[in-house]
């Protein structure tokens, strides 16, 4: 058996997003259990007592003891973003939108989380922020950009002279915490692209802020890295008209890559720049 000591951090990582991908994200207990000593236990142990005889069939069954809920039965993937292409075309305001996310379960991520995180900020501010997936502490939460993610964007915001939650609004591609603090796959972007579609639609900013590699190439829909997308402007309309759409590092990258900084605050200047003409042009 391979020692704890020597799985690398890499390793770990890769083991984690493979069980979120195969939808292994909660665990049935709180330590490991080796089923192979446990099987060998059970082949030692000595035959079991003969079953005793069988009951009257005309004697009254005492009720069975209540079982637990299975588990619910895996949707389709094309069910699922249909399913979620369906509710978010009905939601005729940000109240429905909020209820119909909170209430969808045909993204394994929401059976993982402690919270649905739809939304953070001020509504019909003209700035919305939007990152790839709630951190830990959002989960923790239910709040958006909070933790230290929260305490980074606000004075990044504040530089500009912008408030976090009155000057802007903020949505995620995935509305629901990654198990490990890992990046959505592919299928959470696809089933949940219409939920963020539609708040994108109803919110109506006239500014639209990508927080890191996940939301740039998600409203972009791009594949370059997001040292390649950052300080670029493009016209995407969301189904409300083309809004003027950025790419920024996210907090967390810039924590990790301070180096990085100064890239970040050309781009803040820029995001001041444009939401002070399309403020003049309003």
């Amino acid at each position: 058996m391979t020692d704890t000591a020597d799985i690398t951090r890499e390793q770990i990582e890769h083991l984690l997003r493979f069980y979120a991908e195969a939808g292994l994200d909660v665990a049935l207990e709180p330590e490991p259990v080796d089923r192979f000593a446990r099987s060998a236990e059970a082949s030692a142990a000595p035959a079991p007592a003969p079953a005793a005889p069988a009951a009257d069939p005309d004697r009254e069954r005492p009720a069975e003891a209540a079982r637990p809920p299975s588990a619910p039965a895996r949707i389709p993937d094309d069910r699922a973003v249909a399913m979620a292409a369906e509710a978010a075309a009905a939601a005729a305001d940000l109240d429905a939108l909020k209820a119909a996310v909170e209430g969808f379960e045909a993204c394994n991520l929401k059976r993982s989380a402690r919270h649905s995180v739809f939304e953070g900020g001020t509504r019909g501010a003209p700035l919305m922020l939007v990152g790839g997936a709630p951190s830990r502490d959002d989960d923790k939460t239910g709040e958006a950009m909070s933790g230290l993610d929260g305490i980074m964007l606000g004075k990044m915001i504040s530089a500009i002279g912008l408030d976090l939650r009155a000057d802007a609004y903020c949505g995620f591609c995935v509305p629901w915490a990654v198990p490990g603090g890992e990046a959505p796959t592919p299928l959470h972007l696809k089933i949940c692209a219409p939920f963020l579609r539609r708040q994108l639609a109803l919110a109506g900013p006239r500014v639209v802020v990508a927080l890191g590699n996940v939301a740039a190439r998600q409203l972009l829909a791009a594949s370059d890295p997001i040292t390649r997308l950052r300080g670029q402007w493009t016209e995407v309309d969301f189904g409300a008209g083309p809004v003027a759409v950025t790419a920024l590092f996210s907090p967390s990258f810039l924590r990790d890559e301070p180096r990085f900084k100064r890239m970040a605050w050309l781009d803040l200047l820029a995001l001041k720049k444009r939401l002070t003409q399309d403020g003049a042009n309003a």
